[in-house]
């Protein structure tokens, strides 16, 4: 059974932590190492395109006095410079003030990994730094052109390196020749280890210039098959008609069997 979390929203500051309490999170996060917040920063475009930098503070505050693990935050935007956009959004503010390292997943040292199991991508380049991280997947609720929905899975398509996949844009050959069966393949060598997913105000019909809905609500789960499917169902797919979620069923974690609690 995979718990996801539903809580209603009032603000970040309320409603994030009252999630991750509902999942138990605090012994999930690791006691050393290193933490990696991993938000949706597309590109320089504020939210809800992007992850709120409100919703980034919160779950680095509820992390930071339950581990001894060093908390950063990471991307590797789909357009333009990483840089820029933690610059835009208010994320190069945040890392002044708490201290946390912003990392550029697109110019981090990768390694070369296989899988025979992969469906797609039998080799894959990733930043070595988040093979050994404990990644929280931080996206906003997001319908998607190529996959329906973008959520934790799919905000794993930061990860890998530009350099290795850039074409018309950042990570282009990652959507081809199937964007869905790279999302699987993607959280296949390296899932998240737990994912929150701001759904206050969501972005529908596509996810750079979609129409924003208020569904006001935090998702939380440690199963990102599991909170992708209850996030695609509320802007309105069936997870079952979702080759990503059902490549991932039974494989990445479980949407057949999910217990909501909403706190």
């Amino acid at each position: 059974m995979s718990i996801v979390a539903k809580i209603p929203f009032t603000d970040h500051a309320t409603s994030i932590p009252r999630a991750l309490k509902a999942i138990g999170a605090a012994d999930l996060l690791p006691n050393d190492g290193l933490i990696i917040i991993k938000p949706n920063l597309i590109n320089t475009d504020g939210p809800p395109v992007t992850t709120d930098v409100r919703a980034v503070e919160v779950v680095y505050n509820y992390c930071r006095p339950r581990t001894g693990a060093e908390i950063a935050i990471g991307e590797g935007c789909g357009s333009g410079t990483t840089a820029d956009t933690y610059q835009a959004n208010g994320y190069a503010d945040l890392a002044r003030w708490t201290g946390m390292r912003l990392i550029d997943f697109n110019t981090e040292p990768a390694v070369t990994l296989q899988r025979d199991d992969a469906v797609q991508l039998k080799h894959l380049h990733l930043p070595k730094i988040a093979m050994e991280a404990f990644i929280i997947s931080l996206p906003v609720l997001k319908d998607h052109s190529f996959t329906k929905t973008t959520i934790a899975m799919k905000n794993m398509f930061g990860l890998p390196p530009a350099p290795f996949y850039h074409g018309a844009w950042n990570k282009s050959k990652l959507h081809s020749p199937s964007t869905d069966r790279s999302v699987f393949d993607i959280c296949l060598y390296k899932r998240p280890d737990l994912s929150v997913v701001d759904a206050s105000v969501a972005l529908t019909g596509m996810h750079l210039a979609g129409t924003p809905k208020r569904f006001d609500l935090i998702l939380a789960s440690a199963d990102c098959v599991a909170v992708d499917a209850v996030g695609s169902e509320l802007l309105g797919h069936d997870p079952q008609g979702m080759e990503y979620l059902t490549l991932a069923n039974g494989v990445l974690g479980d949407m057949d069997n999910i217990e909501i609690v909403e706190e």
